[in-house]
């Protein structure tokens, strides 16, 4: 058997989300703001790239029958309790859960994409690879239409 083809390797983007239950309300302070503060709030990269910002988004997205707001929160390192302090004012926090994953590929230029088809001969219809675009893009979407591809060629080889 022929050696595995190259598949290149993917660098992910280290994404941290931290769900928050409260009654408390966002701390307009902290946002140097006066009045309301939104209920999502997006952030995008400062002026000096090498620094991070304190969180990619922040938004309520429910309400609890308790009447707590449930948050969540999406950022670039971990959200300690004491910025949740800063963060959130007017009662305590009930319920933290804290979550680290390797959310999505970092979007370099690609030379080289991995083949979707390993070994064409083996046992007449050969061996696929249908995350050849997560180095391009990572979503369920397209790895189904990747594997529907895949279906189809397969399907067009066994029956011409």
């Amino acid at each position: 058997m022929n050696p595995l083809p190259c598949i290149p390797p993917v660098t992910y983007i280290r994404l941290h989300v931290t769900l928050v239950a409260t009654k408390a309300v966002y701390n307009p302070g902290f946002f140097s703001l006066n009045g309301s503060v939104p209920s999502a709030i997006l952030t995008t990269l400062p002026n000096n790239t090498n620094d991070i910002p304190i969180f990619n988004s922040i938004s309520r997205v429910l309400r609890l029958p308790t009447g707590e707001s449930g948050y969540k929160i999406f950022s670039p390192g971990r959200i300690t309790d004491e910025l949740l302090d800063e963060l959130f004012i007017g009662a305590p926090i009930e319920w933290i859960f804290r979550k680290q994953w390797e959310a999505y590929p970092r979007l370099d230029p690609i030379e080289k994409f991995a083949p979707i088809e390993l070994y064409p001969d083996l046992e007449g219809i050969g061996v696929w690879y249908t995350s050849g675009i997560e180095s391009f893009i990572s979503t369920m979407e397209t790895s189904a239409l990747s594997g529907r591809n895949i279906a189809a060629l397969v399907t067009k080889r066994l029956w011409k």
